[in-house]
């Protein structure tokens, strides 16, 4: 798992840093500038305070949703129930501090399901990154994944072409382009689909952009 600590307090954020490691790749930063530039490595989880030196992290995070595959946990001093309720409408866990390490990766591994998701004859791990088909390991490449994953984690829902450009940056790249995307989800539909040519797991909706079928 890659984790996003988002913790402006040295001690804290070097606490949860040196506790998470164990168990995640972890970056730990202090502001949402760095965060900003830190999503670019596409994050699995980020742990998001949100009073920040420079900004409020509601609105950051307000700002990023759209384009984050990423589950998000807030953890703050704010025990109010406004700012709770606030929280949880772009969160996906709101945490009040303090709180122990233990008890917060706890509440962590709570965000993603004990049990892969089953879609046809596709199985996705989204806590471990593994994906089957017909039971056998599919290999993907980084950029690979971040687009499933990306698709998987807001399949309910269909999401623009804008929003998979930005899930596919990555901080190695200038920018992804239009073309980069038309690629990857060829490349991902070859590995998953029966048949390519005709998809039904990723399914194209003209003018809108892309869905997962669950019924595939």
């Amino acid at each position: 798992m890659r984790l996003l600590i988002v913790e402006d307090e040295p001690a804290l954020r070097a606490s949860m840093a040196a506790f998470f490691a164990q168990q995640a790749t972890v970056q730990a930063v202090g502001t949402l500038a760095a965060a900003s530039t830190a999503v670019a490595a596409g994050p699995d989880a980020i742990i998001l305070d949100l009073t920040l030196p420079d900004g409020d992290g509601l609105a950051w995070l307000r700002e990023w949703r759209p384009s984050l595959a990423a589950k998000v946990l807030v953890l703050t001093a704010n025990d109010s129930e406004a700012a709770e309720l606030a929280g949880l409408r772009l969160a996906d866990e709101y945490v009040v501090k303090p709180i122990s390490l233990p008890v917060l990766a706890a509440r962590l591994r709570r965000l993603w399901p004990a049990v892969p998701i089953q879609l046809g004859a596709v199985t996705v791990g989204l806590a471990d990154g593994q994906v089957t088909r017909n039971g056998r390991v599919v290999d993907l490449t980084a950029t690979e994944w971040r687009l499933l994953a990306f698709l998987v984690t807001n399949r309910k829902q269909i999401v623009s072409r804008e929003q998979l450009m930005a899930a596919l940056w990555d901080a190695r790249e200038a920018y992804v382009t239009d073309n980069t995307l038309t690629v990857t989800i060829k490349r991902l539909r070859e590995k998953l689909e029966a048949d390519p040519a005709h998809p039904q797991l990723i399914r194209t909706i003209r003018g809108m952009g892309y869905f997962i079928d669950e019924q595939a």
